[in-house]
């Protein structure tokens, strides 16, 4: 069975970053979940602290379902870091 998976990326401005990779890959921006109107009404509903939360976009996805969702986590005052790592959340759905 194949793996599904999502890319994370930290950043500071997640709306700028993800339209701009939506543009570049082909992605669109990624609906709400069912029930609700927007991202942040699932994050805040999630328990996600405000200080998470965007004004626009923040995740992206491949319209032909090939390709992973990539979301684009706001971390407050982002600093530049080594690539040591890349973090992958697998879900076999």
């Amino acid at each position: 069975m194949p793996v599904r998976f999502q890319l994370v990326i930290d950043c500071a401005d997640p709306d700028r970053l993800a339209r701009f990779w939506a543009a570049a890959l082909g992605y669109e921006l990624t609906p709400a979940p069912a029930g609700f109107a927007t991202w942040n009404d699932f994050y805040r509903e999630l328990g996600l602290p405000e200080e998470y939360l965007v004004d626009g976009a923040d995740r992206i996805s491949d319209p032909a379902g090939h390709g992973p969702t990539i979301w684009f986590h706001v971390v407050p005052d982002a600093k530049p870091r080594s690539a040591d790592g890349i973090g992958v959340i697998l879900s076999s759905a």
